[in-house]
């Protein structure tokens, strides 16, 4: 892994022990933004078991960008954002939305999912290792990954439909 990576990683991360569940996303009211293309890191890969049993997430050949979003039913700023989530889903149909559930009882993510009416990708991680690999450090959490599939900005805390709107400005769709 480069240095910049490495680097990139400390600072994510130092962003995500701050933000933690609960805590908002960094920058108060500021409007965050993506990195500029050169400075993208490739995403890790993942494969999950699908929330709804029927095969596996990845991220494998997507041809444009994802809004990853690392979520638990029990965690309280995750349900929160939910609906902003689907709404922008429904809105933006020219972006994959796909939710991650982390370190939580699948029972508990599928009721949470129907309660909600989540229409987008819903995958589970419960050891958190997939979490891990994108250095998550509480919940929730929202990656932005470009349509080469590189990390074009992590938002660590709960997310509003205004800085999902200005990630999907940004990324050009």
């Amino acid at each position: 892994m480069t240095r910049r990576a490495l680097a990139l990683l400390a600072v994510v991360a130092a962003a995500l022990v701050v933000a933690g569940c609960g805590g908002g996303g960094l920058g108060g009211d500021a409007i965050q933004t993506v990195q500029t293309a050169p400075d993208r890191d490739p995403a890790p890969e993942i494969s999950v078991p699908a929330l709804d049993g029927g095969g596996t997430v990845t991220l494998d050949d997507r041809d444009r960008p994802v809004i990853l979003n690392f979520w638990a039913s029990w965690c309280e700023p995750c349900t929160r954002e939910m609906p902003a989530l689907v709404e922008f889903a429904t809105v933006h149909p020219e972006l994959d939305v796909v939710g991650i559930a982390v370190n939580d009882r699948p029972a508990d993510s599928r009721r949470f999912a129907e309660e909600i009416g989540i229409p987008f990708e819903l995958g589970v991680d419960r050891s958190g290792d997939v979490a891990a690999d994108f250095n998550v450090q509480g919940l929730p959490v929202t990656v932005v990954i470009d349509a080469e599939g590189r990390v074009a900005s992590v938002f660590p805390g709960e997310i509003d439909r205004e800085q999902l709107d200005a990630f999907a400005q940004q990324l050009g769709t």
